[in-house]
């Protein structure tokens, strides 16, 4: 939260949409005007999550105007490789000739690729990048949103872009490149459509679009060992430490269902002390491997965490399925 004097308070964009595709999206599909009125076009919306092969885009639209469609991408986190390759993938599957890309913040490295494209590209072919804030201006207790242009044709407001990162250390680096790879293998298979950071650079983590704070990890933690963890952290730590009881009810089908390999060795925690319960599986593997055994790692990392994927997802739904329906006959009831 920031503010300058006499200037209008700045939010955390999560005070208002708490989730990208269930939150976020539908809204500004409902509100493209607002995002029109920046950019000085007229949109309307054709489909949200438009697909493209396997993948989907968050928002295609069309500007009355010219009749060209437009694929809008959006993200609640700053902006991200993943994010730009997947605008990029999604404008040349819709035939998209202008693309804008939303996010709460551009990164010095994405704006230039964005700016570049306007150069290199033909005058009907158009990118542009849109920070999206929280504001609320002095004597109004009402927040609202916000868009600003950050890259546009013929333009780059570098004052809403941040400054160029120095390159990591050679160690991390060595994380960045072996998750990277991973990472590229996992978007083919279509398991999932963004990844962040998971503690620190040892890991990465893939959201569920099932409920916000659970997700799938893969770490290699330094100390000779690779893990695979269902991890759920959500905003009711109630809700968590119910919905770790409810999977390890299930336990030994789970365990069976994903076969991790003859020396699996399973880690069920439920963490009392701490917000978050886990449930992984683990074996030896160091980022320092020769690499051949890096590449077991790899592969090893490849197939189980789709098969986490493809056994708790659905009872993970089925679990908050049923906590919903129980919450709806308290609530037709009178019981709370």
């Amino acid at each position: 939260m920031t503010s300058s004097a006499g200037g209008p308070e700045h939010l955390d964009v999560r005070s208002m949409w708490q989730h990208e595709a269930l939150d976020f999206t539908p809204w500004l599909a409902k509100n493209l005007h607002l995002l029109g009125d920046e950019l000085g076009m007229q949109l309307d919306l054709v489909q949200v999550e438009q697909p493209v092969g396997p993948l989907f885009l968050d928002i295609l639209a069309r500007e009355t105007d010219t009749d060209v469609l437009v694929a809008i991408e959006n993200q609640l986190e700053w902006t991200d490789i993943g994010h730009l390759g997947q605008l990029l993938t999604y404008a040349t599957g819709c035939n998209a000739r202008v693309a804008i890309w939303v996010a709460p913040g551009f990164r010095y490295e994405y704006a230039l690729a964005l700016h570049r494209l306007n150069e290199w590209t033909t005058d009907d072919i158009r990118f542009y990048g849109i920070k999206v804030e929280i504001v609320r201006k002095t004597g109004v207790s009402c927040p609202e949103p916000r868009f600003r242009k950050v890259v546009y044709p013929g333009g780059w407001n570098k004052d809403l872009t941040l400054p160029p990162e120095p390159p990591p250390p050679p160690y991390v680096q060595k994380y960045n490149g072996f998750f990277h790879s991973l990472i590229a293998d996992l978007t083919r298979t279509g398991f999932a459509d963004k990844s962040v950071q998971h503690f620190d650079h040892t890991g990465r983590f893939f959201p569920s679009r099932l409920a916000r704070g659970v997700g799938y990890a893969v770490i290699l933690d330094g100390k000779n060992s690779a893990w695979i963890t269902f991890h759920a952290q959500t905003d009711d730590n109630e809700l968590t430490k119910r919905m770790f009881d409810e999977l390890q009810a299930e336990r030994d089908d789970i365990e069976s269902s994903i076969a991790a390999g003859p020396n699996q060795e399973w880690h069920w925690r439920r963490h009392d002390r701490f917000t978050f319960s886990s449930i992984s599986v683990r074996k030896n593997g160091s980022i320092d491997d020769p690499p051949e055994k890096l590449d077991e790692t790899k592969a090893w990392m490849l197939d189980l965490v789709v098969k986490f994927k493809a056994t708790f997802d659905p009872r993970v739904a089925r679990i908050l399925g049923e906590l919903s329906l129980q919450n709806d006959g308290c609530l037709r009831t009178g019981h709370v």
